[in-house]
């Protein structure tokens, strides 16, 4: 399996045929901005691949410069799920993205904060996906975020295991403020670190 870095033409086109069937209307960015995230180098996407065939892609926001990255989007296509694909596609970012951002030193991830579950099945599923996040190295950080009155856990993924170097609440202000336009940022993104509490 390999990571392969997709155009824009080739995300048109699984945007349309996957992401707008894979996330909720809620989460999913209009098309026009993820590419114009791309045009602009703030965000770069992937294609997880076996030989040809798609089995699932990526979205990150990656300021320049900045010692910490973003997984926006992370998908694996339906006929594929629970076949490993996710777990291949943390066994190969690192080295992707380390070869592309040399300044990266791994990226967060925001999960929706199990505590805010409107019911049990919702739970479950945030507790899924963080224990997902967990088995592939992963680590919960004590970072929180609420986007658009949604609520955020943080992880983090080093891309070197013996770094160690803990997250900052700036590490993640920044690129929420690179990731948003200014009045949004300033009404509608609200950052925590409940370390500091």
């Amino acid at each position: 399996m390999e990571l392969r870095e997709l155009s824009a033409e080739q995300l048109t086109e699984i945007y349309h045929q996957y992401m707008v069937i894979d996330f909720p209307q809620d989460e999913l960015k209009p098309l026009e901005r993820i590419l114009y995230t791309m045009e602009t180098g703030l965000s770069c996407a992937y294609g997880i691949y076996e030989q040809d065939d798609l089995r699932g892609y990526a979205v990150f926001i990656v300021p320049a410069g900045m010692r910490y990255g973003l997984l926006d989007y992370l998908a694996v296509l339906k006929e594929y799920r629970g076949t490993g694909v996710g777990h291949a596609f943390f066994g190969l970012v690192g080295d992707t993205l380390s070869a592309r951002y040399p300044a990266l030193g791994g990226f967060f991830i925001e999960s929706e904060n199990i505590a805010f579950a409107a019911d049990d099945r919702e739970r479950q599923i945030r507790e899924k996906r963080i224990s997902f996040y967990r088995q592939n190295q992963c680590l919960m950080t004590t970072l929180g975020s609420r986007l658009f009155g949604v609520d955020y856990s943080i992880l983090v993924y080093y891309f070197d295991r013996k770094a160690d170097v803990p997250v900052t609440l700036e590490d993640l202000d920044v690129i929420y403020a690179a990731m948003f336009k200014r009045h949004h940022y300033e009404s509608e993104v609200h950052v925590w670190d409940n370390h500091n509490e």
